[in-house]
């Protein structure tokens, strides 16, 4: 049986693992060091208490090992505890998603005294932050020290994939397991969404000709949203629509935000705050939205799921070139990128998108089927069943 640790149930890799269930039950078994994102913890970027509203254990075999701790728990603890699971569990190999926090380098240390296989899914790449060359040269050794004891792994994306094979990695030891999160327009029909976008936008008080540009996640200087304030400034009423900005989210920066948006109308821009919206009801929110716009900075930005979200809406699509993900959807025909922290790039962006919008809310579909869930499942699956054989 293969063991997956993971610091928290997490709302775009709990379906993976569901999933996984329904192709290969009995095979596996997922241990939590902590459920708090589901019994509700105060998430810092939010700015507020954030308890995910969709069912994260449900549907396969599962675990929650420091309950009451938060995931904090001592290393020694954390340590011990791994031994004993991969004893109880007689686990056959382990897959880890972060080394950095919960259960992942004790249970490294504890498969390695084993001789058990280790398998990784993380989202670590090399171009999200600038680092001096010290830390980069620092960096690159610790990498390099983990992953001589890794047995194959699972790249989330291009850059994560060349981020491996540049820190020792071989190729033959790599599969594609590509990040993914729940399609929740995939049975819904062109008519469902266009129903769907009139009546959440009508719920908004937004005006069907409006053009809206949405920002997703957390208002912090990372993603920048101040950003999307600026561009749409600049774009003014160089665009024939109006323009309303709708930001989904909650963060640091909402005051600087309500701020800096008043006087916007002036410009034919309007703006409004949703706050923030959990996952159940989400998708209504990219439903009403027209193009997505992520700016974020150079400070992290591994991936950039809501592109992902955005895209099987239908939404077109602004993403910084600090955003891991513009490798795989940048080049698609409603997809820009821009120069990250340059607004007047950021409304070129814009203005290209708005004056080219896709034919319908299905344009994206036949580029996602590998970013899906069960894509991502079969690919553990498929190593799953190699290592069977091989033994």
């Amino acid at each position: 049986m293969l063991g997956i640790f993971e610091t928290h149930p997490v709302q775009y890799r709990a379906p993976v693992y569901r999933e996984l269930g329904r192709l290969i039950p009995e095979s596996f078994h997922v241990f939590y060091a902590t459920d708090t994102s589901l019994r509700g913890n105060r998430d810092e970027g939010f700015g507020a208490t954030v308890a995910w509203d969709e069912p994260l254990l449900e549907g396969y075999p599962n675990s929650v090992i420091f309950p009451e701790q938060n995931g904090q728990a001592h290393p020694l603890a954390a340590l011990i505890e791994t031994g004993r699971i991969m004893e109880r569990h007689r686990l056959s190999g382990v897959l880890l998603t972060d080394f950095r926090r919960g259960l992942g380098l004790p249970a490294l240390l504890q498969a390695r005294i084993r001789g058990l296989p280790i398998w990784i899914r993380q989202e670590t790449q090399d171009e999200a932050f600038v680092r001096s060359g010290f830390k980069s040269m620092l960096r690159d050794m610790c990498y390099r020290l983990l992953y001589s004891q890794v047995d194959h792994a699972f790249a989330i994306g291009e850059l994560n994939r060349r981020h491996l094979l540049r820190h020792g990695m071989p190729e033959e030891k790599i599969s594609m397991a590509r990040y993914c999160t729940p399609d929740r327009f995939d049975r819904r029909t062109r008519e469902d969404i266009g129903r769907l976008t009139r009546e959440k936008r009508a719920s908004l008080g937004i005006d069907q000709e409006e053009l809206v540009i949405g920002f997703f996640g957390k208002l912090i200087p990372k993603k920048d949203p101040l950003l999307l304030l600026k561009a749409a400034r600049i774009l003014g009423r160089s665009i024939s629509r109006p323009i309303r900005i709708l930001f989904v989210g909650s963060g640091e920066l909402e005051q600087q935000l309500l701020s800096e948006s008043a006087g916007s109308e002036s410009l034919g821009i309007r703006v409004l705050f949703a706050g923030f919206v959990n996952q159940s009801a989400i998708a209504e929110y990219y439903a009403a939205t027209d193009i997505l716009a992520l700016p974020s900075r150079r400070m992290g930005e591994t991936w950039g799921l809501v592109v992902n979200e955005a895209l099987q809406a239908g939404c077109s699509v602004a993403m910084s070139d600090a955003v891991g993900c513009r490798v795989e959807f940048g080049h698609l025909p409603h997809c820009r990128i821009f120069r990250n922290e340059d607004a007047g790039d950021l409304a070129l962006a814009l203005s290209s998108l708005a004056a080219n919008p896709p034919p319908d809310r299905a344009w994206a579909r036949g580029f996602l089927g590998p970013y899906s869930t069960r894509s991502a499942a079969e690919a553990i699956a498929a190593e799953i069943a190699r290592t069977a054989n091989r033994v």
